[in-house]
């Protein structure tokens, strides 16, 4: 009986229901004593340095802002271009089947006829002509595959940016903590 409606002399036992931090007094740190001015002065040392900090994450948001959307316009692009290409050959090769069958048949004709000979001679040119486009579609075909990977490589860079901003902001939140503890 004589334990009831009684209070623990103890309020830090493992039995109570305190939540949080200890109380100052009880941490066994001594109050630290520093200048005014000091603190002053370390307080606009650490204010210009987190307006730097601020500034400098401002700009690489905007550069990878900026790099962002010029990857979506060169992805675009190359989605676009990735789309007629098909078409282009699909065209070119229905042409070449085309100018390659009438040259045959040309060609039998010519067998029967001699002044067919000169409309043969022509569609050959223009079968080279067209061999010629396939390599020059060819030669930009190859040039699209380097600019992919150019873009995959930046997509990349851009990663270790983000990665890099990412470190930073943690860095700025680890500031930010200390100069409230520091403050308050």
């Amino acid at each position: 009986m004589a334990a009831r409606n009684h209070i623990s002399r103890h309020p830090d036992s493992a039995r109570g229901f305190r939540d949080g931090p200890r109380p100052v007094l009880t941490r066994g740190l001594a109050p630290m004593h520093f200048h005014p001015m000091t603190l002053e002065e370390e307080i606009e040392i650490q204010r210009r340095e987190m307006h730097r900090i601020i500034s400098e994450n401002r700009h690489a948001i905007d550069d990878n802002t900026h790099l962002q959307r010029e990857l979506t316009a060169s992805k675009d692009e190359i989605h676009r271009l990735g789309q007629i290409i098909p078409k282009l050959r699909a065209d070119k090769e229905a042409h070449t089947r085309e100018l390659f069958d009438r040259g045959l048949k040309l060609e039998v004709e010519l067998r029967a006829s001699e002044p067919v000979r000169a409309e043969v001679v022509q569609l050959r040119a223009e079968v080279q002509k067209l061999n010629s486009s396939r390599q020059e579609l060819t030669t930009q075909i190859k040039g699209l595959t380097k600019d992919v990977n150019r873009l995959e490589a930046e997509n990349k860079q851009l990663i270790a940016m983000r990665a890099d901003i990412d470190g930073i902001r943690s860095e700025l939140v680890e500031a930010r903590f200390e100069i409230r503890y520091f403050l308050g």
